[in-house]
C-alpha cells in the first residue's frame, strides 16, 4: 500500500453532487477532504476503509465520512453510487440547537448504515428527488436542491438517534494472533514496539508475524503503528494540544520523525494550516 494521504478534491458550492457507474480503473490510494462526504451504493458489493478498518459494502448501505477522515474505495468491479461533497460552512449554518447535523459524520461506530428495505426505499426517492431537481432548469432549484438535502440529512440523523439502522462494523482479521496484536499496539502505542519484541510476545518468528499481519489487515506492523500515532497526534491537536506536545504523548521519540512523517500522510507540516476552499477532483472518490 502506498503510505500516503493526499488531500483531495476542492468544493466552491454549498454541496455538490455525482452519480456513477463503473469499474475503478486503478486502485485509488488513502486520501481525505476538508469537507463531509455522503456515500450511498445503490448497486454491488465491495470493500471501504475508513480511518484503517475495511468494511464489507452492499447495495442500500449509505457511508458518512468526516472531514478529513482518511479512506479509499476497494470494489473490483462495477458499482454504483451516489457521492455528495458538503461544504463544512453550510453544514454548521444549516444546523439547529436541537439538530446538529454535523454529528451524522461524527458519531463513533456509525459511519456505514445499513438500512431496512422501507427506510430504504423512502431514502433513495429523496436522493432521486435531488438530482432530479439539480438537473432541472427551473425557478428556485437552488433554494429546493438545498432543502431536499437537509431534509435527506434530518433523516439520517433521525435515523441514528433513533437506531432505525442496522451499524456495519468493520471487518475484523480472521487470525486471533494479529487481534490481539492489534489490541496490544493500540494499548501500548505510547510505548516503544518493535517487531522483535513483538514477535517475541506472541511466540512468533519476525517475518513470519510481519507477513501474517499484513495478510490479516493489508498494512505493515510499521505503518499500523506509525499511522495510529498520527492519528492520536491529529485529535490531540484538534482538542488544543501543541505539536510538540502531541508528537511526544503519541509515542514519537524525535519531532523531526514526527514532522515529516505528519507532512507525508497529511500534506502539510503539524503547525501548518489550509485556507484555501477546495476544488472538486476528477476522481470524485
Amino acid at each position: 500500500m502506498k503510505e500516503t494521504y493526499q488531500k483531495r478534491g476542492y468544493l466552491l458550492e454549498d454541496f455538490r453532487l455525482f452519480h456513477m457507474r463503473d469499474i475503478p480503473k486503478e486502485r485509488v490510494e488513502y486520501h481525505y477532504h476538508e469537507f463531509y462526504k455522503l456515500l450511498i451504493v445503490l448497486s454491488g458489493t465491495g470493500g471501504y476503509w475508513l480511518d484503517g478498518e475495511r468494511y464489507q459494502l452492499q447495495s442500500g448501505d449509505v457511508v458518512l465520512i468526516d472531514s478529513r477522515l482518511v479512506h479509499r474505495p476497494e470494489f473490483e468491479q462495477e458499482y454504483e453510487r451516489v457521492i455528495i461533497y458538503i461544504s463544512p460552512e453550510f453544514l454548521s449554518a444549516s444546523s439547529a440547537e436541537d439538530c446538529d447535523l454535523t454529528r451524522c459524520f461524527s458519531v463513533e461506530g456509525q459511519n456505514v448504515l445499513r438500512l431496512p428495505p422501507r427506510e430504504r426505499e423512502r431514502f433513495l426517492e429523496l436522493i432521486r428527488k435531488l438530482e432530479g431537481e439539480l438537473a432541472s432548469s427551473a425557478v428556485g432549484k437552488s433554494i429546493l436542491s438545498r432543502g431536499l438535502l437537509l431534509r435527506l440529512l434530518v433523516e439520517i440523523y433521525r435515523m441514528i438517534w433513533k437506531g432505525g439502522f442496522d451499524s456495519v462494523q468493520p471487518l475484523r482479521p480472521k487470525d486471533e494472533r494479529v487481534v490481539g496484536m492489534l489490541r496490544y499496539i493500540d494499548e501500548h502505542i505510547q510505548e516503544e514496539i518493535t517487531a522483535e519484541a513483538l514477535a517475541e510476545r506472541f511466540f512468533l518468528s519476525k517475518y513470519h508475524m510481519m507477513r501474517l499481519f499484513r495478510e490479516n489487515t493489508g498494512v505493515t506492523i510499521h505503518s499500523y503503528v506509525t499511522d495510529r500515532r498520527l492519528m492520536n497526534a491529529r485529535d490531540m491537536m484538534g482538542d488544543g494540544a501543541g505539536a510538540t506536545e502531541a508528537c511526544y504523548k503519541a509515542g514519537f521519540n524525535s519531532y523531526c520523525t514526527f514532522c515529516r512523517a505528519y507532512n507525508k500522510r497529511f500534506g502539510m507540516s503539524p503547525t501548518g494550516r489550509t485556507d484555501q476552499k477546495l476544488l472538486v477532483e476528477e476522481t470524485f472518490e
